[in-house]
Order: C-alpha cells, then structure tokens, then sequence
C-alpha cells in the first residue's frame, strides 16, 4: 500500500469507528433489557418446574398411604383372625417399663410364612401400660404392614412408619433402630407431629403435613406425613405416616436449582420446611423452625410477600423485594399446601443480561475488524483474486461439498492467506462437525425406532394382567387369516371369570383386580408360539390356538380350568367357595374360516358353559 491509501485506510477506520460504537451502544442497552427479560422469564418457569417436582413427591406419599390405610382397615375387620395372638411372640417388655418390637425385626429375620423381615422397630412407651387386646391386635397388622410396605416405599422416603394413639409406633426405617433407642418416657402424641392426627386437633382427619422438626431419637431433621385411620365407629387406630429427611429434601432442590439461585419451602402458617442448607446445631432444640423466630430476616420477609402475592390468586409472578433487590417467584405445592420460593440476587440478573450485552459489543467490535479488514484488502494490490477464490472454496462449503485446499492463496503472506489457511482449517472442522453430526442423527434414528417398538409393544399389553390386550388379539388374528390356505385349523375359546362382579362387590376392586392377575398367571403359564393367550375385556379372556395345537385346545382348556381352581382363591359369593372360570370352545377348519361365526360360536359355548353350573367347558 502507498501512503495514499494509508490515509483512506485511517479516515475509514474512524469514521466506521464512530458508525460501529454507536450503532453498539443502542445495541448494548436492548440486548441489556432482552437479557434481564429473559432471565426473568427462565427464573419464573424454573419455579413452577419445581414447584410441580415436589409435588410429586407428595403425590406419592399420600398414595401410598391411602393404600397402608385400606390394608389396614381390611385386616382389622378380619375379626376370624386373630392378630394379638401373635403380640407376645413378637413384643417384649423391658426393665425402663417400655414395650419393644424383638431387636431380630431390625437385624433381619425369616418369618414362619416366608416374610423376610429387616430394619423394623416397635415401641410401646411406658406410659401406655400394658396394651389390651385391641391394642394388641392393631399392633400385630402395624407391624406386619411397616414391614412388609416399608423396602418398596423407600426412595425419597427415609422410613414408613405407623403410629397409635395409645403412646405406640412402629417404624421401618434401614439403619436407625428408633424403637429400640427411644426413651421408654417418650410420649409420641405429646408432641406437634402426632398431636395434629388427634380428632380434636383433626377433626376432618385429613392427611397432615408438619413442618420442619429435630427428631430427637434419630437425630435429624425431618418433616412428616401422617394419614389419620379411624374405624367404623369413629374410633381412631392408627396413623401410617412418612418421613422426609431434610437432607433429602435439600439434595432435589439443589439439583434441580437455577445456577445462583436460592429456594425456601415454607408453610402457609410460616413453619419453613427447607432452604439452601440444614439448619444449625443450636436451632436442634427449637424443634419446628418458624421464619419469625431465625436469625436472619429474608424468610420472614418472603413469607409475608408469599402471602400476598398467592392470596392476590396471581401465583408464579415474579415480585422484586426492595430491600435487597431479589427477584422472586412464588408457587404454590399442592398437598400440604406449602409455598416454594425460588430467589434470584439482583446481580444474578444483572450479570446474565450484562453478559448478554456483551456479546453484542463483541459483535460491534467484530463487525469494525471486518471491516477495516475488507477495506484494507479493497485497497491492496494482489486482492481480488485471492477472493474470488476464498468465495469459490466458501461456496463449495455452502453446498455440502468438501472444500479442499487447491486454488486458496496459502502462499499469500498476508491477511489474505492468513484467511485462506484459517479457512481451510474451518472447512476441515466443518467437514468433522458434518461426520460426526451424521453419525448422531443416525443413533437417535435408531433410538426413536426402538423407543416406537417399545411404545407399539405397550399398547398390545394389558396394564394390569401383563397378557395382550383386545388389539393385540385383533391384530393377531388379522395376521393369521391373510396366511390361512385349504389346511389351516382355528381354534377359539373364550374365558369368563364365574361370579365375578359378586367377588368384586364383596371384597372390593383391589381384590378383584389380583384375582385377574392370578387367572392371568395362569393363562400366562400356557402362552407359547401356536397358544396365544388374551385379556379381551373386564374379566372375559381369548385364547387362540393354531396350527397343531388346535386338536390339543380341549386338553389345555380343562387343565386351565382346573389350574384356576387350584388356585384356592377365596370367593364367598360362589357357590363353589373358591374363583373358577368357565369356557367356550369353537373350532374351524379351511380356508374360508370366517372369524365372526368363530366368535359367536365360542361366545355361545361359555353361556352354555355358565348355564350348566360354571366351572366347565363347552364346545361348540
């Protein structure tokens, strides 16, 4: 370059200077505002994700103990067993006065029915005196159902436990042997836990949340479910319950945390559930932390301003607190109604949109280097072929094509071939993206097919007996008669469950829908490539039998029913005592086998079947 063109160079440089740091200054501070808006925006929809993640958790525990308390009810009106038999086998009494659950249930033992029990402890504190018969009886079934409840309803539980207004618990809880550790004076329904079970503190005997409490025998922080069960006299016999471990608590948030954010889970009434650490050693005696009674003032504060912002009914807004600036969103948990308060520091907004903003000024000062760079080669000698030939090889790149090194000015010793060498390195880096990119689309290729075979399998799966459902027998059969010729044999046998609706409406669904398990157990044990077994609907079954297996079909059915039978499951509702099944069975031959006749036929031999006293086969 001459001087000439030295000085156009420099009179360039600054008026594009001042254009660029302008035009970068507007885009500073709408880039500043997009960003802070932005952050705004995630912070809110991070609280409600949240928000929705603990209430899962509380799904869960109330389901589970729905179900402690149905089996509960059921064994206790069981009145032909007698549950306190067995109390003093299992419950002895020590020199404090206490009861204790034998120390084997905690270091693990086998049952005379097979159970293996382990990390269950029982208490019966002093003060309750020795326990009379019903006491007795409801402790037997507490025990039975911590222990046998307890291994599947762990994780993020810490324990199940079950206690008894009488001053009695037991406990399923690995590791902590509360019951032989608790204090024979220890009264479990003095305290606020317990105490909010008693129908005159529960009068609506709701499932209670508490808040944040020190168990003093396992001596960790912790927050409790408990279901109040009451008989059909009114009378209240148990709570089955659950406990959350603040640690446990404390490690969802943290994971599921916004970078630099702070969360807080408190009660409406302000008892504080968690927040971003455990509480310290001299807070353990205050037993259920309130934000009013911490040293530091922000709970208290956010407390209030949950309280208008959730009673406003305008949840998950953010709100800025202006003493210290924070932004906060608030969301409502349902189940315990808890409020969950996600804080974002005004400097964690700040930073994000100064961050954002600066990469527009890099963008600014970017587009002035390139700039200076394209006027600077405008005016040098040697420029507009060695451009031309970067465009060509970039264009080839454009296209999907390998942009290789020929005809680029490599040799230049300039910013010329400072480019071309960079940008052949770029083209070989693009050329590896390319492969590698190439090679990701085809695994998720091939895991979107697998994950539509998995997804196909389960809509031919009936839920509840694991056998194939109506589609699935549908689209079988389908299958089959586009391959039938002049020799083909088709067989059809349709299964009813004997006086099912009866067993349902005196045990209950949850016993009518085991006893579908257990038939389809059975069915299940018969399934190979030429039996195919089905769940056609409600307590109805298909069988289909193929090729040669259709002249054995009457063999298999009688076994099946006799199988069933054998099962021995009690139904007072049948005159035969126990579940049957009855069947019908149709049978074709040829290939113009038409498969609604098949079915009306085999329909026809089942009412035939439960017409002549059910628990039979017949054929058709």
């Amino acid at each position: 370059m001459n001087l000439l063109a030295h000085q156009v160079l420099r009179r360039v440089a600054l008026w594009s200077s001042l254009a660029v740091l302008g035009a970068t200054a507007l885009g500073y501070w709408y880039a500043f505002s997009l960003s802070r808006d932005r952050a705004l925006v995630q912070l809110q929809r991070h609280a409600e994700l949240q928000g929705q993640q603990q209430e899962q958790t509380f799904r869960d525990a109330l389901a589970h103990l729905e179900l402690f308390r149905a089996e509960f009810l059921r064994r206790y009106r069981d009145t032909a067993i007698d549950h306190g038999a067995r109390f003093d086998a299992m419950y002895r009494s020590g020199p404090d006065g206490a009861i204790r659950l034998a120390p084997e249930y905690f270091r693990g033992m086998r049952r005379p029915d097979g159970q293996y029990v382990i990390h269950t402890t029982g208490f019966v504190g002093r003060s309750a005196g020795r326990p009379d018969a019903d006491l007795r009886r409801r402790l037997v079934i507490a025990t039975d159902l911590v222990a046998l409840y307890g291994p599947a309803w762990g994780e993020p539980f810490a324990n199940l436990h079950a206690s008894l207004p009488e001053n009695a618990l037991v406990n399923y809880w690995p590791g902590v042997p509360w019951g032989l550790d608790a204090r024979a004076d220890l009264d479990v329904t003095a305290g606020a836990v317990v105490a909010a079970t008693l129908p005159a503190n529960n009068p609506t005997r709701q499932a209670v949340w508490s808040g944040l409490y020190f168990d003093l025998t396992a001596r960790q922080w912790t927050v409790t479910v408990q279901l109040p069960v009451d008989g059909e006299d009114g009378r209240h016999l148990v709570n089955p319950s659950h406990d959350i471990l603040l640690d446990e608590i404390l490690a969802r948030l943290q994971r599921s945390r916004l970078a630099g954010a702070r969360t807080l889970l408190m009660s409406r009434e302000g008892q504080l559930i968690a927040g971003n650490s455990a509480p310290g050693e001299d807070a353990q005696d205050r037993g259920v932390l309130h934000v009013d009674k911490l040293d530091d003032p922000l709970p208290a504060r956010i407390h209030r301003l949950a309280r208008e912002q959730l009673d406003s009914g305008q949840p998950q807004q953010v709100v800025r607190d202006e003493e210290s600036g924070a932004y906060i969103v608030f969301s409502r948990v349902a189940g315990p109604d808890w409020w969950l308060a996600t804080i974002y520091g005004a400097e964690q907004v700040s930073g994000a949109a100064h961050r954002g903003a600066a990469i527009m000024l890099a963008l600014g000062i970017g587009l002035l280097v390139i700039l200076l760079v394209v006027v600077g080669s405008v005016l040098g000698r040697r420029v507009g072929q060695p451009v031309r030939q970067l465009q060509a090889a970039a264009e080839s790149l454009a296209r999907g094509e390998a942009a290789g090194a020929a005809g680029l000015p490599l040799d230049e010793d300039n910013e010329i071939g400072s480019l071309a060498r960079s940008f052949r390195e770029l083209a070989r880096m693009v050329e590896q993206r390319r492969h590698e990119l190439e090679g990701t689309v085809a695994e998720r290729t091939r895991e979107l097919a697998d994950a539509n075979a998995r997804l196909e399998e389960l809509t031919r799966t009936d839920s509840l007996t694991g056998l194939p459902n109506r589609r699935a027998f549908d689209a079988d059969i389908e299958a089959w008669l586009g391959t039938r010729g002049p020799t083909s044999a088709l067989a059809l046998a349709m299964i009813d469950v004997d006086y099912f609706k009866p067993y349902n409406d005196t045990l209950g669904h949850e016993a009518g829908d085991q006893a579908l398990r257990e038939v389809g157990a059975v069915l299940a044990g018969q399934t190979r490539r030429d039996v195919r077994c089905y769940r056609y609907g409600g307590e109805e079954f298909a069988i289909v039998f193929t090729a040669i297996a259709v002249p054995h079909a009457e063999r298999i059915l009688r076994r099946i029913l006799e199988d069933i039978a054998a099962l021995g499951l009690a139904h007072p509702a049948s005159p035969l005592g126990v579940v049957t099944v009855s069947a019908g069975l149709a049978k074709a031959y040829g290939e113009d086998i038409d498969l609604a006749t098949l079915a009306r036929t085999a329909d026809r031999q089942l009412y035939a079947a439960k017409a002549s006293g059910r628990n039979r086969l017949a054929i058709g």
